[in-house]
């Protein structure tokens, strides 16, 4: 702790001289044509030498060139944001730390074979099979691109016939290749070693756009005049990644290192953050510095020009210091809406607590998060998912007639624009929702599409007054926000099919045997805590092996699925039906009995003897075979008793009814009545 706030005091010093130089500079920056330098990042790799001493470990570390994540100075010494934070997490370590320049792909292939032992990358499905990586994330980026001047991207259908210049090595290319071509769209991939050569070559003309990481560029593009779009893409928050069962400990001590930066009262993570990237007090002007040079702009005019040109000259100064204010609040509300989107929770809360933060920047009288959803009588209908309603305004939804709007009673052209991934601007007065607005409100609302990967899934509403004209700078800021609501969708979704395969048997479509222990103990807490009964079944095909043996293991799977089947449509829709071994089933089921589970496990054994299992085609037409099984019930026996013991009494009763003749439950009824 002591190491610790020895640097604060240092990075504070430091951050107060800036605030005393930047003072004097300041007349001088207004009217100086070079940017205010920022900073940026990626990709990290670490590596122990076999010839370390045994007092302390040499560590490696590699990474391609990225200014300010990671470059060389004027001294020829490694300096940047992940040389600081990973001095700063060897330190108290015994870790010696040596750098090293590589290819993004080459330390991929360096650390699957074990050459080095870390890198920083964002996880993937296809990423997360091969690496082991860390619980705690150090970096949080996203992509966006820019343009010259005379041009600008809206939407990606705007890359059409595009060449596009970007920095090779990272992750982001491939996810920029995997969007444009799932939606068709032709361009050209123009490669360069550093970022500053990806800009040039947009500068020069040699490329259209330059696909660029936000924070990383911001400083870069202002040099040029360069504008931004927009659109973003490839959000991701960087973990530290370590060679699949390599390194566990290594990666164990890195997580509670950085856990200990996140929880100390000020977070060196965000002190490095702010050192080595854009900080809002720096970038922009501060509110004291616009009130300063305002002051001596009135001084100036009344020594120099007089009252007129003082009075011109204030009012330019007004109007500059708004765009810059709403510029600083734009920037702001897009990279809180970033991480509040890439947080974890509840799909529905992170959305509401989303359009909740906008009206921060928006004035708008209502503000309304649609989402096209099916009604009661199974017909496609737009309901009301967030409403905010300036003071004095009553809530739409509170009427049932607009909660939740019938497709066929919106004007056909809004869902035309809307499915195309247009905004539409228009007034409701023409649709059954005129009765709900008066005259004097305006009701006048711009809608901006909101997609679930290419499934239109709603709309972000925004109710502008009629005497107001619109923003086009809070128009880019809606479009930009409904892109990153859209791709928050995509994400969640597709981290649910990712679940759903894991919790899933591929061959029965049952919940796998993790997912039924998992389950389990939720149930047995539920239990515990409401005193409400919970029983198990397990359940076994007799002598299943004569199947696969007769007739091969494909007969033996569809075999498997056609059970499935009988011991779902054999349970209520609150039991819990698994597949937890080969020929091996269970129901779990909630607050009921052991007499009522006795009475499911005879009807469902009755149900499987009944049952004929097709295998084929034969001569005389289809061939089927009559299969029974053998069930073991037991009920939870409350505080005492545990998951391993429940389920272990379980098996020993599925044990029993096998010995004991199979085809049959045990215990039987009559012993439990």
């Amino acid at each position: 702790m002591t190491s610790f706030n020895s640097r604060f005091s240092r990075v504070h010093r430091i951050r107060k001289s800036l605030g005393i130089i930047f003072f004097f500079s300041f007349f001088y920056s207004l009217f100086s044509s070079s940017p205010v330098p920022s900073q940026g990042f990626y990709m990290v790799g670490i590596s122990s030498f076999s010839s370390a001493s045994a007092s302390a470990r040499v560590v490696r570390y590699g990474m391609v060139e990225l200014s300010p994540f990671f470059f060389k100075d004027e001294n020829g010494n490694f300096a940047g944001y992940m040389p600081d934070l990973l001095r700063t997490l060897a330190e108290n370590e015994g870790w010696r730390l040596s750098f090293i320049n590589a290819g993004g792909e080459e330390l991929v292939k360096m650390l699957q074979e074990g050459e080095i032992d870390l890198l920083s990358m964002a996880p993937t499905p296809r990423l997360e099979g091969l690496f082991d990586f860390s619980k705690n994330h150090h970096y949080s980026t996203w992509y966006t691109f820019f343009t010259r001047s005379d041009s600008e991207i809206l939407t990606f259908q705007d890359l059409e016939g595009k060449t596009i210049s970007m920095q090779s090595g990272f992750y982001a290319l491939s996810e920029l290749r995997r969007i444009l071509d799932g939606i068709g769209i032709r361009y050209t991939i123009a490669e360069a070693p550093t970022v500053e050569e990806a800009l040039e070559m947009l500068r020069s003309g040699v490329a259209d756009v330059c696909a660029a990481e936000q924070l990383a560029s911001l400083a870069k593009i202002r040099r040029f005049d360069f504008r931004r779009s927009p659109i973003i893409f490839a959000p991701s928050k960087i973990f530290f990644t370590t060679t699949k069962g390599k390194n566990t400990a290594l990666l164990a001590r890195l997580d509670e290192k950085l856990s200990e930066l996140n929880e100390s009262p000020v977070s060196l993570m965000e002190v490095l953050l702010r050192r080595w990237y854009y900080d809002d007090e720096f970038t922009f002007f501060p509110q004291w510095a616009l009130w300063s040079f305002f002051a001596a702009s009135i001084l100036l005019a009344l020594l120099s020009a007089g009252f007129v040109i003082f009075y011109k000259k204030g009012r330019e100064l007004r109007l500059q210091g708004v765009r810059l204010q709403e510029r600083l609040d734009s920037e702001r509300f897009l990279s809180d809406a970033a991480r509040m989107l890439l947080t974890e929770g509840g799909h529905e809360d992170v959305l509401r607590n989303a359009c909740r933060k906008i009206r921060e920047v928006i004035d708008a009288r209502r503000i309304l998060l649609l989402r096209s959803t099916f009604s009661s009588t199974r017909r496609r209908s737009i309901e009301i998912s967030f409403e905010y309603a300036s003071p004095g305004l009553p809530l739409l939804s509170e009427h049932s007639e607009v909660r939740s709007v019938l497709i066929s009673d919106i004007p056909r052209k809004w869902l035309i624009d809307l499915t195309r991934k247009k905004v539409v601007k228009e007034r409701l007065y023409e649709t059954p929702l005129k009765k709900f607005f008066s005259v004097s409100e305006g009701a006048f609302f711009s809608f901006y599409p909101l997609f679930e990967g290419g499934r239109f899934w709603g709309a972000l509403a925004v109710n502008i007054d009629d005497t107001m004209e619109s923003s086009e700078p809070k128009d880019i800021l809606l479009s930009t926000f409904s892109e990153m609501i859209s791709a928050h969708l995509l994400r969640k979704r597709q981290e649910r099919r990712l679940l759903r395969i894991a919790t899933t048997d591929a061959l029965t479509r049952l919940p796998n045997r993790r997912h039924f222990f998992e389950t389990l103990d939720r149930e047995i807490a539920r239990s515990l805590h409401r005193g409400h009964p919970l029983s198990l079944i397990l359940c076994d095909i007799d002598i299943f092996k004569n199947v696969n043996d007769t007739y091969g293991h494909d007969i033996g799977d569809d075999v498997l699925r056609q059970f499935a089947r009988v011991l779902r449509r054999g349970v209520r829709a609150e039991d819990f039906p698994v597949r937890y071994g080969g020929e091996e089933f269970g129901v779990l089921m909630p607050e009921t009995g052991m007499r009522d589970a006795l009475q499911t496990a005879e009807r469902l054994r009755l149900h499987v003897e009944k049952a004929r299992f097709d295998i084929g085609k034969g001569e005389n037409g289809t061939v089927a075979l009559n299969l029974t099984a053998s069930f073991g019930v037991q009920q939870f026996a409350g505080a005492h008793d545990s998951a391993s013991a429940f389920f272990s009494r379980a098996d020993s009763a599925l044990y029993e009814a096998k010995t004991g003749g199979r085809n049959r439950v045990f215990p039987v009824a009559t012993e439990n009545a």
